[in-house]
């Protein structure tokens, strides 16, 4: 697909949204139906390639997943039994890292004998410490290729139990897959997590939706997210209707704080289990307004008309604050949020990034190199990344006989999605427009309703 130009927008919006499913739901909910045992039908799911893969994991796997657009009916009853002898069954997850850190857990407790993979990148993106901390269980895993990632030979229905210890500072999910196939196991398993654990609102969100497929409250005990005992246990739940995403709604918000506008997001609280709701505070210790309703959360920015070298074509925020953040907690959103601090006057600092250097790309790297294009001053260490914000002079670069510059997505939707926040201030193209699918296919279509001249 070619760029994709957007050009500032001429009028603030007053927007109320109802966005797609959350992908992070959607695959811990798979897993949760397929172990169940029973028919499930899943509504609101997310429409991007990461559940598609996911979904394509349970069909290569035997299950009867039938569905259209957003609601699945999935039967693990329809499953076929694996052959005595069957050769190796080839599991591929492409560039799905929460597919494939859940499915090297699933196919431990599953009979058959797989490999599992995925796309270049996915090869590169570290699986040590799950497979680690499989093995300790019993599970039978070889690597054959690169140590500590995919492809993995995983001999099927091997994982036996017991306790194991797992560093918790590069992946909460690996220890979110621990968790979802642990009540299959007999005897349990005890988990010690060593280490700071990041990104823990996401293992909030697997004992969320545990506890949605009917596992009582009694089958997990914990000390915080250090110590995790879980007994077996049961799955069983008809019907699922997955949240809305947070991470999704960043970006509109993101959005509303720059250009002075307001946008809510049905479906949302303060209060939701997702940790990227609190990205709404973060926009609100940069001067905007948090907006709660009884079902939706939202943000009213700053509204100063006639800005800019082009104040009269375009509108921005007034008085965005430069912001010192950790992100460790919601480290999705650190991208939308240094595309924010651009417009921001003074320089912002964001920590707790060290997860970004093993996404779909290095994304602090990425980060410096695409803010570079639109004149912006970056720094960075291993976890973290400074922004001099250039407050109202951030629209300089929009002058007419200066080609635009094209910001590069790195086959990362996050990146095309937080660099569409910019061009809503000054004139830009985003390359490979069509890799926001990853999670969010109809992003752009949303994304009109703010900037109807994007093409």
């Amino acid at each position: 697909m070619k760029a994709r130009t957007l050009n500032p927008t001429a009028q603030p919006f007053d927007l109320r949204l109802s966005l797609p499913g959350s992908k992070s739901f959607a695959n811990r909910a798979l897993v949760c139906a397929a172990l169940a045992g029973r028919k499930c039908s899943l509504s609101n799911l997310s429409p991007g390639d990461d559940t598609a893969l996911m979904l394509n994991v349970l069909a290569d796997l035997g299950w009867s997943v039938r569905g259209r657009g957003d609601h699945v009916d999935l039967n693990p009853r329809a499953r076929p039994a694996i052959a005595a002898g069957e050769g190796r069954r080839t599991i591929y997850t492409g560039a799905a890292g929460t597919a494939t850190r859940f499915a090297c857990a699933l196919l431990c407790v599953t009979p058959g004998r797989f490999v599992l993979d995925g796309n270049v990148r996915m090869r590169q993106r570290p699986m040590a410490d799950l497979i680690h901390a499989l093995r300790q269980l019993g599970a039978i895993i070889n690597e054959k290729g690169k140590p500590g990632c995919v492809p993995l030979e995983i001999e099927g229905a091997s994982l036996r139990g017991g306790k194991c210890v797992l560093s918790g500072e590069v992946s909460s999910q690996f220890l979110s897959a621990l968790l979802l196939v642990a009540p299959m196991v007999g005897g349990g398993i005890e988990i010690d997590v060593q280490g700071e654990l990041v990104s823990k609102p996401y293992v909030d969100i697997t004992l969320n939706v545990m506890r949605a497929f009917g596992l009582p409250d009694a089958c997990v005990k914990r000390d915080g997210y250090r110590r995790l005992v879980v007994k077996p246990g049961a799955y069983g739940c008809e019907r699922y209707d997955c949240p809305p995403d947070a991470t999704a709604a960043s970006y509109f918000w993101g959005a509303a704080a720059v250009t002075g506008s307001t946008c809510v997001v049905d479906g949302l609280t303060r209060q939701d289990v997702q940790g990227d709701v609190k990205f709404v505070d973060c926009l609100r210790r940069m001067g905007c307004e948090a907006l709660e309703f009884p079902n939706g959360l939202g943000v009213r920015g700053l509204f100063q008309s006639g800005i800019g070298p082009a104040s009269r074509d375009t509108v921005g925020a007034g008085s965005l604050r430069a912001i010192e953040a950790d992100m460790s907690s919601m480290p999705d959103c650190a991208q939308t949020l240094a595309v924010v601090c651009v417009f921001a006057q003074g320089t912002s600092r964001l920590t707790g990034l060290s997860t970004l250097r093993v996404k779909e790309t290095d994304r602090i790297a990425a980060l410096q190199a695409e803010l570079k294009k639109l004149g912006v001053t970056t720094r960075a260490g291993e976890d973290w990344l400074e922004i001099d914000g250039q407050g109202q002079k951030a629209e300089v670069r929009g002058r007419k006989s200066r080609p635009l510059p094209v910001i590069k997505t790195y086959e990362d939707h996050r990146m095309a999605m937080s660099f569409a926040i910019a061009g809503l201030r000054t004139p830009l193209r985003i390359s490979h427009p069509e890799v926001v699918s990853k999670s969010f296919p109809g992003f752009w279509e949303y994304w009109e309703r703010l900037q109807p001249s994007a093409k």
